[in-house]
């Protein structure tokens, strides 16, 4: 017998409307992005060596005796300071004679000049010839031509002086000091070599195979062996063309901006040059890489023409690293994007929310 019971109809729409609801999902926000199709790359790595690029063998422009050295191996010096000084006697003694000498050659000079211009009036008296004031005026250029003659005397023995002191022309740092208080160098003795240790080349022989591959705009990356985990500042400077018809190589020179003082002429160094290659590969973000122990390298990815949208991981091959994107070996299907954000702690087939970049 069926009772139709006050508001069992009411009742009945509730039950089965709430049977029908399905409870909301919660959806992870997440970050992700296309990956992009492109020319692989190759990576050129070869070794080279830091060379200073200016260096200086140091040597006296006179013979003489060491009267004193101002510098050892290891001291910084500044363009201009004094690194080495001969013994200067002899060369004062005639800077002083030459002094004299020009002197006595003004003195004459002034006599002279006295003499013609008192000719010059007496001239007009007739008291003396036109000829004695001719001779006299002739007198003042031979003491004129005298006076630059022993001037420029003074000047080579002023030069010679300075010469007894060798001097830094740039400033660097000592690497070596070749002589002693008491020896005696003859000129071009080298006394002592200089270095500019915070302005380096790297130097890098490359196979003759890459000469057209290489350009001013090639990518690199260069780390010093002593320091390995410090990328350097370098750039290409010059490729020379002149190769090496043994070893079948050309020089290619890196230039080099430092000033941590962590790296010095005569370290080796490690240079990754990153060439174009002929193939053509799949690149995401870094941030879309997750490593694992093991070794394993895996993304997420989202199907945009998925309803709902929902988190997949995949396992990658990595190829190379490139910049800050990450070159992968085959392809990613179509209208699957790759999440750079909030891919941590993704569980599989979560249910995701794109947000912005």
């Amino acid at each position: 017998m069926l009772i139709n019971l006050p508001g069992s109809r009411l009742l009945s729409g509730v039950l089965v409307a709430m049977a029908f609801t399905a409870p909301a999902v919660a959806e992870t926000p997440v970050t992700a992005v296309e990956p992009e199709i492109g020319q692989g790359s190759q990576v050129l790595a070869l070794s080279g060596n830091l060379i200073a690029r200016r260096t200086a063998v140091l040597s006296p422009q006179v013979a003489g005796l060491v009267a004193a050295v101002r510098v050892d191996a290891g001291d910084r010096v500044a363009a201009g300071d004094e690194l080495l000084r001969l013994d200067e006697d002899l060369a004062k003694l005639e800077v002083r004679r030459a002094e004299a000498v020009v002197e006595e050659a003004r003195r004459a000079l002034r006599e002279a000049r006295r003499l013609r211009d008192e000719g010059r009036r007496l001239v007009e008296s007739r008291f003396v010839p036109d000829t004695e004031v001719q001779a006299r005026e002739a007198a003042v250029l031979q003491a004129e031509a005298a006076v630059s003659r022993v001037q420029s005397e003074l000047q080579i023995a002023r030069e010679r002086l300075a010469q007894h002191i060798v001097t830094a022309p740039f400033n660097g740092a000592i690497t070596r000091r070749m002589v002693e208080v008491g020896e005696w160098v003859a000129t071009g003795t080298t006394v002592a070599e200089l270095v500019a240790p915070d302005e380096l080349w790297l130097d890098v022989r490359v196979p003759q195979g890459y000469w057209t591959r290489i350009d001013a705009d090639t990518r690199l990356r260069a780390f010093a062996d002593p320091a390995p985990d410090m990328a350097l500042d370098a750039r290409i400077h010059a490729r020379v063309p002149v190769k090496d018809p043994a070893a079948r190589t050309f020089l290619l020179r890196l230039w080099i901006d430092d000033d941590s003082g962590r790296i010095t002429p005569g370290m080796s160094a490690r240079v990754e040059l990153q060439l174009p290659g002929a193939d053509r590969v799949t690149t995401v973000p870094r941030d879309a890489i997750l490593r694992y122990p093991d070794g394993t390298a895996t993304i997420w990815v989202v199907d945009t023409g998925a309803e709902p949208l929902v988190a997949r991981e995949r396992e990658v091959e990595l190829l190379r690293v490139v910049g800050d994107r990450v070159e992968l070996a085959g392809a990613l299907d179509k209208g699957l994007r790759v999440v750079t954000r909030g891919n941590e702690a993704l569980s599989e087939d979560e249910a995701v929310r794109l947000v912005g970049p």
